[in-house]
């Protein structure tokens, strides 16, 4: 009578109860993978109730298992692991087999050391007192000595079949963490992306600022004006198809994975509010136009970090490592190109995990973090605009752009009144000359030459030049009746700094021509 199976699943049992977790199991072939980790390493071990005849098939076998070991330690990402290959039967092989228990492997993080235990009832012993002492263990030996084989054998039949089914009903319970809904939403917003995209090409250029300012990007003048709601038409428009595509295959991924995970309804709060608190990082932290969905998406990714925490161990063993990767690789990129605004990345990926911290994953609850994080958003969202708000107020920077965009109104006494007023409080060697260009364009504008001169002569005094200046600067001398010789020399100057300038080498030729 075999007895062994009773063994087999006796041991794995014990096991369990020493720390190790069960990860996968064959229930026709009676073998069982295991895995604990321990002081930054992790033991993956098989337990197989099988007799084998000859060693040949023992070596086989043992060569498959370590093949399949190798595949489980990077799916459990455990890149500092030995093997385990634990055999129970009732017999050995007929024939030589000892050279069989040799480790396979070279013990190196590649190519981990695989050991090898044969345990047949007379060996039992000595098998698992090595085991013992390579594992650290404190498995016995002492079978139910009362038990017949048939009761070992109902016994044995009991074990296993309770066994798979605790690795069924774990099997089902992932299954439900990863259907809690079925996409939909994903989908329409990326419909609604690209629909908007469409709109954009077709009623101006994607990647005229102007344009899209005027279809809703987010543009912190017109925000400090009350048109708050340009933090979430923004998440809408995007610069050029390439930065669609980008997006909406980001999307695609990750917001099906979280519809499936959160459910519809979480996943609408976690892309609109993470993707508003990346925008609002951006108003915080960056004074150019910005827009694209890439707030909301980098919230989703804040997402499935919450989801991670949450279960540690189905996360790794399934996306994690791939949407680590991928996060880490975006926000490497995002500090290392100037034009990413890491702004509303930032602030959506933190946004999104707070926000998904507050809905919570389905089935289950937390309420004291869940107000924690909920507070936590809000004070995060308030706190970024607050101090947006208190920056762009006193920004240099911001009332360039603001006296740019009066410009574009034509209210000329504004510009005026904004450039002098930034004039008076800095010394920015950088900003002066261009704050000076855009009064002298506002004096030409109201007919205040002399000062538009003095303006521009000021301002080519500085490093920061603009060619425009010149070419007003020598325009402004004719106005004024100067004579051909000071003009050419203004001319020749701007030309010095900018010789390819062609309105500076028309209005040269146009001077001499006379």
């Amino acid at each position: 009578m075999d007895t062994h199976m009773y063994r087999a699943y006796e041991q794995v049992e014990k096991l369990t109860e020493q720390g190790f977790r069960i990860i996968a199991g064959d229930y026709k072939k009676d073998e069982v993978w295991l895995e604990r980790k321990a002081d930054r390493k992790s033991a993956i071990v098989r337990v197989k109730a099988q007799t084998f005849d000859w060693s040949n098939h023992l070596r086989l076998d043992a060569q498959v298992a370590y093949q399949q070991m190798q595949r489980i330690r990077q799916a459990i990402v455990a890149p500092n692991a030995e093997f385990y290959s634990i055999y129970i039967a009732n017999e050995y092989p007929v024939d030589d087999w000892e050279h069989v228990k040799h480790p396979q492997g070279e013990g190196t993080k590649k190519s981990p050391r695989m050991h090898i235990y044969y345990l047949v009832e007379e060996n039992e012993e000595e098998e698992i007192n090595q085991l013992n002492r390579d594992l650290h263990l404190s498995l016995s030996f002492n079978h139910e000595k009362h038990l017949t084989d048939e009761e070992k054998e109902e016994a044995g039949n009991h074990l296993k079949n309770n066994l798979f089914q605790e690795i069924q009903e774990e099997q089902d319970e992932r299954k439900k963490i990863f259907s809690f809904s079925t996409p939909l939403f994903t989908y329409i917003l990326i419909a609604l992306n690209i629909l908007v995209f469409i709109f954009q090409i077709t009623n101006g250029d994607s990647e005229n600022t102007q344009d899209l300012i005027d279809m809703g990007a987010n543009f912190n003048l017109l925000v400090m004006e009350g048109e708050w709601w340009r933090f979430v038409t923004s998440m809408f428009l995007h610069l050029h198809f390439l930065h669609l595509i980008m997006n909406m295959l980001a999307l695609f991924y990750l917001g099906t994975a979280i519809e499936r995970i959160f459910g519809r309804i979480r996943f609408l709060f976690i892309y609109f509010l993470g993707g508003i608190a990346g925008s609002i990082a951006s108003f915080a932290f960056s004074i150019n136009v910005s827009a694209g969905a890439s707030g909301a998406i980098f919230a989703l990714f804040g997402a499935l970090l919450l989801f991670g925490l949450i279960y540690k161990q189905i996360f790794f063993q399934t996306m994690g490592v791939n949407i680590l990767l991928i996060l880490g690789v975006n926000l490497l990129l995002g500090f290392s190109v100037p034009e990413i605004d890491m702004g509303a990345h930032l602030g959506g990926l933190t946004g999104g995990f707070l926000i998904a911290a507050a809905v919570y994953v389905p089935r289950k609850k937390n309420q004291k973090n869940q107000l924690l994080a909920f507070i936590g958003f809000i004070i995060l969202s308030l706190g970024l605009f607050i101090y947006g708000w208190t920056v762009n107020s006193s920004s240099l920077e911001m009332k360039l752009v603001e006296a740019e965009t009066q410009i574009e109104e034509e209210n000329f006494s504004e510009v005026i009144a904004i450039t002098t007023e930034a004039l008076d409080e800095t010394d920015d060697q950088a900003l002066i000359p261009y704050f000076l260009f855009h009064r002298s364009y506002a004096y030409i504008q109201e007919f205040e030459y002399a000062k538009a001169t003095e303006d521009l002569e000021e301002a080519i005094q500085y490093d920061d030049r603009l060619p425009e200046m010149y070419n007003n600067l020598a325009v402004l001398y004719s106005e004024q009746g100067a004579d051909t010789t000071e003009i050419e020399a203004i001319i020749d100057e701007g030309l010095e700094y900018f010789p390819d300038n062609e309105d500076l080498t028309d209005l040269k030729n146009e001077l001499q021509s006379y």
